[in-house]
């Protein structure tokens, strides 16, 4: 009788939809590919640390969303955190689109690994080149340098010019800034030969002049093989 309404062929079995709001945790895994896919639920419950980071396309996350930790860097489309969210650890948000939180949020703020609080993570123009030199945690003064931004620094904080010489935009600078218990900070200072913006391009410290430098940012391991036909 089945197959005779309907004319020869069964009907397929409805798939059953997971209700908006369900009480079962669900993996990190699955969190992520639901939440990227704009699938998830509100008061989504996450088993372990939520890993959203570099999702472009994430706008917003769900509503009373629990998990043990979250890492958001560098999701710059992510602008507000959502309400009643809960995270039982810290929230790593360096890159992201948040750019403040509500006073007295009780989040533990991350930056590129290393705990922050809320004027390193949202007050960066407050930060002094000085200041950072006499911070004694290294991993934090890296954080801070790029809070701060390295033009801003080398401006602040001064350097020692390792190398200069010219290409078409003009005069480039290898400089550092030493450190007596870390790496030194190391730049190439060029000019946009079109629009006559300065950049400050971070290079390794090992970095013995501008050319080998300039080489080793277009992805060259051997300077050598650098010749581009716009560099004077």
């Amino acid at each position: 009788m089945l197959k005779i309404m309907s004319k020869g062929r069964v009907p397929n079995k409805p798939v059953k939809q997971r209700p908006k709001e369900s009480h079962e945790p669900v993996s990190a895994e699955l969190a992520r590919k639901l939440i990227l896919e704009h699938r998830a639920w509100d008061r989504m419950r996450v088993l372990g640390h939520l890993d959203l980071s570099r999702a472009l396309d994430l706008y917003n996350l769900p509503e009373n969303l629990t998990c043990e930790s979250i890492d958001i860097s560098d999701c710059v489309n992510l602008t507000t955190l959502p309400q009643g969210l809960h995270v039982t650890y810290w929230i790593e948000l360096a890159g992201s689109g948040i750019t403040s939180l509500s006073a007295g949020h009780g989040f533990l703020l991350r930056w590129r690994g290393v705990q922050a609080t809320d004027k390193i993570a949202f007050e960066s123009q407050s930060i002094t080149g000085p200041d950072i030199l006499n911070i004694e945690n290294v991993e934090l003064r890296r954080v801070l340098i790029e809070r701060l931004g390295y033009e801003t620094f080398l401006q602040q904080a001064g350097g020692l010019i390792r190398d200069r010489d010219r290409d078409s935009g003009g005069e480039r600078q290898l400089v550092y800034i030493p450190f007596e218990d870390d790496e030194p900070l190391m730049v190439l200072k060029v000019t946009c030969p079109s629009t006559g913006h300065i950049h400050i391009l971070r290079v390794p410290p090992q970095m013995r002049n501008c050319h080998q430098a300039a080489a080793w940012i277009a992805g060259f391991n051997n300077p050598d093989d650098y010749n581009p036909a716009i560099e004077a």
